[in-house]
């Protein structure tokens, strides 16, 4: 370089630098160290001051912190109580500022049962319904269909699954699943009644969905339920990767290495998880074997998996990869364990620590099946209405997801009372506060079926109160696998309280109230779970 010439970097640090950060032309290592570190805290300053004050949601109200920073979030997700406390976060906050709260610097979130179906409304072209992009990798498989961010992908691709999961198709399940529930049966009547033997139910629920599950996903049954204790390592992984959820989100990297690092490393990163990776990997050789057979023009099995569907579907071929359906599958499989086990498991405890109606349910169950080893099919076992009604209040206080779901209206503004919401803004609810709602539901944490007797209504009478249990969330995005859902819950509970007298070993209200928010809600730190004895 000549003495005339002129080094770029210099002459833009001699601007506006010290004259001191600059050392022959060049800045040290150190001063451009420096010079970043200032640059890095302007920028940061700036994003603040703009979501701060000129933010298209500044107006809203809300705690600064969280207006500012997603650290506010993370810290309730990740730290505060050993983390899991957002959701009774958002909570305090409505508590405080009012029915509509900035809970982070880009998202809403509205406590208002009767503004649920404004948001959880079915997308059209002119009125998309987005999901928000920070959570795409939160359950690791950002390419499913249930992580899928703009709408017109997630129509596509949920087109593509929901004819499995009709009501009508869910109906032809009902011999699958009494099978299953049968095997269970078999063995608390032969191996644990009378026995002294102390069973978790978590873990025997987990067995029956897993079997569910990954019979009609697959088309083989994994047996989970003979299983000894019945428990099963690929249900006790999904309960526990769980844990990742939070740190998945708030740090999309981890994501990123569950999908592209090779398992044995995923091993030794995540040890929790192996039994999870390596049940990927087997669900990952028999997708390659569905779609090499269907690619080859082989006769269909004589039970058509849901993958059969997504293949013969008209999504485009990168839909139809085998990394993509792997993820479909996961979380399929995920979805179709976690949320019913914990459901049944509320039930179970709640039927068994109120005898009145344990009492209650099982001569309801005695008087329409006199005969124990004949239970009536689903559809006959919606019309009994305490059945149902225990099933709708463990529905309600098993929550489903406690997360919020945000939804994002790409192109409307949306109106709430005197407030505009401008379009593109995310804006969350979810079951724990309609749930919990005293107006809707008096005593919200008492399990009380009768409340759903004599076809109850909404505040003011205007809307039955079914509407505001949002388990499965509404619209657009609303959970694929709800049919199959209450099927197993209606045929599950009918058949096991029928069938045996069961009893709470060391019964304790803690091992099922929802202190963790882990995307699904979990109890107290410790807890032993909900156990029986079979009489």
């Amino acid at each position: 370089m000549t003495s005339n010439s002129i080094n770029p970097i210099a002459f833009v640090l001699s601007k506006w630098a010290p004259h001191s950060f600059i050392y022959d032309d060049y800045p040290s290592s150190s001063n451009v160290f420096i010079v970043l570190t200032l640059v890095y805290i302007l920028y940061y300053l700036m994003l603040i001051t703009y979501r701060l004050y000129w933010s298209p949601i500044a107006k809203f109200p809300g705690p600064k912190l969280a207006a500012a920073t997603y650290w506010y979030e993370a810290y309730y997700d990740l730290i505060n109580n050993g983390g899991g406390q957002f959701a009774f976060q958002i909570k305090r906050l409505h508590e405080k500022y009012g029915p509509v709260v900035r809970i982070t610097p880009d998202e809403l979130h509205i406590d208002d049962p009767d503004y649920y179906d404004v948001v959880f409304c079915n997308s059209t072209p002119s009125r998309p319904i987005d999901k928000i992009q920070r959570f795409k990798y939160r359950l690791s498989h950002p390419e499913s269909t249930l992580s899928t961010v703009t709408a017109e992908e997630h129509k596509a691709r949920r087109a593509a699954v929901a004819p499995f999961f009709s009501r009508n198709r869910v109906r032809s399940y009902n011999h699958d699943l009494q099978g299953i529930v049968d095997r269970i049966s078999y063995r608390l009547l032969t191996e644990f009644k009378g026995s002294g033997t102390v069973i978790e139910v978590n873990h025997m629920w987990a067995s029956l969905t897993a079997d569910m599950i990954m019979e009609l996903a697959f088309g083989y049954s994994a047996n989970r339920s003979d299983s000894p204790g019945f428990l099963s390592p690929i249900p006790e992984a999904m309960s526990k990767f769980v844990y990742f959820a939070h740190y998945a989100t708030h740090f999309q990297i981890i994501g990123k290495m569950i999908q592209h690092l090779p398992d044995r490393i995923l091993n030794v990163l995540a040890p929790q998880g192996r039994a999870l990776f390596e049940f990927r990997s087997g669900i990952r050789q028999h997708v390659r074997e569905i779609k090499l057979k269907a690619s080859a023009g082989m006769a269909e099995t004589s039970k058509p998996t849901v993958f059969h569907d997504i293949l013969a579907s008209h999504l485009p071929q990168q839909d139809k990869s085998l990394e993509r359906l792997t993820q479909e599958a996961m979380l399929v499989i995920g979805a179709g364990i976690e949320t019913t086990t914990w459901t049944l498991t509320v039930a179970t405890f709640h039927i068994l620590f109120n005898p009145t109606i344990n009492q209650h349910l099982k001569a309801e169950l005695k008087n329409a099946m006199p005969d124990p080893d004949q239970i009536l099919p689903w559809d006959e076992l919606e019309k009994l209405p305490y059945l149902k009604a225990v099933v709708m209040e463990s529905l309600r206080l098993s929550f489903g997801s406690v997360q919020r779901l945000p939804r994002v209206n790409r192109l409307s503004a949306l109106k709430y009372h005197d407030m505009e919401i401008p379009p593109n803004v995310p804006i969350g609810m979810d079951a724990f506060h309609m749930h919990t709602n005293e107006t809707i539901f008096p005593d919200p944490w008492e399990f009380q079926p009768e409340r759903w007797l004599n076809d109850p209504k909404g505040p003011g009478g205007l809307k039955p109160l079914t509407q505001y249990v949002v388990s499965f969330s509404r619209g657009a995005r609303g959970c694929v696998g709800m049919h199959l859902a209450m099927l197993e819950l209606y045929v599950a509970l009918a058949t096991i309280f029928r069938r045996h007298d069961l009893e709470l070993f060391e019964p304790n209200r803690e091992d099922v109230d929802f202190v963790l928010d882990l995307v699904k809600p979990a109890p107290k730190p410790g807890s032993k779970g909900v156990r029986v004895l079979v009489r």
